[in-house]
């Protein structure tokens, strides 16, 4: 067993990589013990059960790309920028961090305990950054957009799909990957802004 990180770090290593590998319904917490070395009980000094370890991932990785799309974001004073900022700095998560993208959206909220409400709204707050980006952008008659809340939530479904894509190697083998990204994140900024007409 590695000396490197204190158990419970890595016991949350192990169990993101066993759920990113093998699905939420093959992970057992005999599976972690054998994988850390260690037996099952002391993974229950740390953790209640296995919902509780996922809810603990999923908020750590909720944490995690919030603080990032905030660290790109929040410096930039400029409404369009910002908007570009969150969009961009999304799928740079996803692609980079596949593990815990992955485990943010794949496990089925039927397949475990209810997350707990507070954690839910922890996990809100860079969609909530989006939405108050697009406010800010249609009083600033920037953007194009009845609805923030509705908007802010078709962005974030088209981003995932397009990170889906890419982390599942479902692409096309006649497109470029780059460039299906650039593309598919130029198509959603440029879906919610105002059209300039040239005379």
């Amino acid at each position: 067993m590695s000396e490197e990180l204190p158990l419970r770090d890595q016991i949350l290593d192990i169990s993101r990589q066993l759920l990113y590998e093998d699905g939420y319904r093959a992970l057992s917490m005999r599976k972690i013990a054998k994988k850390a070395d260690v037996s099952a009980t002391s993974i229950y000094l740390y953790f209640e059960n296995k919902d509780h370890l996922l809810h603990t991932l999923i908020e750590e990785s909720v944490e995690d790309l919030s603080l990032f799309i905030e660290s790109k974001a929040l410096p930039i004073s400029d409404t369009i920028e910002r908007f570009k900022a969150i969009i961009e700095s999304y799928v740079e998560f996803g692609l980079n961090n596949p593990e815990k993208y992955e485990i943010i959206y794949q496990v089925r909220p039927d397949a475990m305990a209810r997350y707990p409400k507070e954690k839910f709204r922890k996990a809100r707050r860079c969609y909530e950054l989006l939405v108050k980006t697009i406010e800010e952008g249609v009083s600033k008659e920037l953007m194009e957009v009845e609805k923030p809340v509705v908007a802010a939530y078709s962005i974030w479904a088209q981003l995932h799909g397009m990170v889906s894509v890419v982390l599942n190697k479902r692409l096309d083998s006649r497109i470029n990957k780059q460039e299906f990204i650039n593309e598919s994140i130029e198509h959603v900024i440029q879906g919610f802004l105002v059209r300039t007409t040239v005379s």
